[in-house]
């Protein structure tokens, strides 16, 4: 019987300091993004609070001004201003929430890609090496 050809695979010796390495920069990067995202989400939720205590206020504010004025004084337009005057700041408001979820997200993001990265050339520093 004829004996089976075996031909040896090159396979690179794996450097378990360059891997533990590799596996605490990955454990690393994904707590720091992890913290870059709650710390985004402590910032949304202080500021939606304080868009809340401000909106609560300005209701506080209105209702007594409407009891102030007498029906004779009553202008739809100013009623109509205010009304526009409040949906701007809604909307400024929103867009700031917003823009504090996306930095979060795209600072958490950068810290994955640059981890990422790293891996990518330990691989290709391997593949030289094999």
């Amino acid at each position: 019987m004829a004996k089976p050809a075996t031909k040896s695979i090159p396979f690179p010796m794996f450097d378990a300091d360059k891997l533990i390495a590799a596996q605490q920069r990955n454990i690393d990067a994904f707590s720091s993004a992890s913290q870059i995202l709650v710390d985004g989400a402590k910032a949304v939720a202080q500021r939606h609070g304080e868009i809340l205590q401000s909106s609560m206020d300005q209701l506080m504010t209105s209702g007594q001004d409407a009891f102030a004025v007498k029906p004779n004084e009553f202008k739809p337009a100013d009623q109509v201003a205010k009304a526009r005057s409040a949906y701007e700041l809604a909307v400024t408001n929103a867009k700031e929430l917003g823009e504090i979820v996306m930095k979060a997200q795209s600072e958490a993001a950068a810290v994955l890609t640059k981890c990422a990265m790293a891996n990518i050339d330990d691989l290709k520093s391997l593949a030289k090496a094999a």
